[in-house]
């Protein structure tokens, strides 16, 4: 009787130990970040300062990995196709959103097969061209790139600045005489531009910023509504004459594969959050002119909603692919 006693105790012990259990806090192991562009972007940039941080936070090791080709789409299906468990995250821009409409092999909402956990930071755009030119205002790019002989050009490095250059180039009338030329990533472009194989490039400032500083770019326009301070000669899109311009700031927004559980999802935005109100983070960005943010996931979700609805829109303006 007393064997039987026994066995019954104790197999109510194993039964009741795997209740009891609890899976290790998140995270208990490094983090990767995939940045779907080449470094030395806005992306890169924003993403390197944010791991940091979540890094010091976390006590754990949060790597970031750059997988660039196919306009940001390789990255992107790396991390769609990793495990939901919030150990592989992709840091991306406007461009999630923009994909289907400018690549072929892409069928469906890229943004629906990701959970959006928030948004980073944010910066405007600048269109630039080479600093050693004749053109050194939008009046000029008008003049030099509308003549019938001219062989103009402009450079875009991912979907994002391809949709917002296209409008800003319908804007100045140049659509149909300067000819897109698209990058896998901004860095090769800046290159281009201060090499002058093209004449102007649509990016966000953050690419360009001491380029233009050194003399070797010059910004003809910025979207913001107020001029940069630290560039008080650069005049915004609606001084240069493009007027009210749509879809033209960047953001760069934080996602985990869709199915992470949502515990996992409030720790990393509470982390992001923590790391946006970080002073040292925002010294950081703060010269490639990117500003922290730290939404929400609700309110994240509802601006790429807003933006979704702006795309479809927009794309019209595309150029043929």
């Amino acid at each position: 009787m007393k064997f039987s006693i026994s066995a019954a105790a104790l197999c109510l012990s194993f039964a009741a130990g795997p209740a009891h259990a609890q899976a290790p806090a998140f995270p208990s192991k490094p983090v990767t970040i995939v940045v779907p562009y080449s470094p030395g972007g806005g992306s890169d940039n924003a993403s390197r300062a944010f791991a940091k941080h979540l890094s010091e936070q976390w006590h754990q090791p949060v790597i970031v990995e750059n997988l660039a080709g196919a306009d940001g789409l390789i990255g992107t299906r790396r991390v769609i196709k990793s495990a939901p468990d919030g150990y592989t995250l992709l840091v991306s821009i406007p461009a999630i959103a923009i994909m289907k409409y400018t690549n072929n092999t892409v069928h469906g909402d890229l943004v629906d097969e990701v959970d959006p956990i928030a948004t980073m930071a944010s910066g405007p755009t600048a269109m630039v061209v080479k600093g050693n030119t004749e053109i050194k205002t939008m009046a000029d790019l008008k003049r030099v790139c509308g003549k019938p002989s001219a062989n103009c050009s402009w450079a875009s490095g991912e979907p994002f600045t391809l949709l917002a250059g296209s409008g800003l180039i319908s804007g100045l009338g140049l659509f149909d005489s300067m000819t897109n030329v698209r990058y896998n990533g901004t860095s090769a472009a800046v290159n281009d531009i201060i090499g002058g194989h093209v004449t102007l490039l649509v990016t966000g400032i953050s690419s360009v910023i001491q380029h233009h500083k050194t003399g070797s770019l010059r910004i003809l326009g910025v979207s913001t509504a107020q001029r940069i301070p630290d560039i008080p000669d650069v005049p915004t899109y609606a001084e240069a004459g493009l007027g009210d311009v749509e879809f033209t700031n960047n953001w760069y927004g934080l996602f985990a594969p869709r199915g992470t559980p949502e515990a996992v999802k409030k720790t990393i935005n509470d982390a992001v959050r923590a790391a946006a109100r970080d002073p040292a983070v925002a010294k950081i960005l703060a010269p490639l002119l990117i500003t922290p943010v730290g939404d929400t996931t609700a309110e994240f979700t509802a601006s790429l909603k807003r933006d979704q609805a702006t795309v479809a829109k927009l794309a019209a303006k595309l150029p043929p692919q």
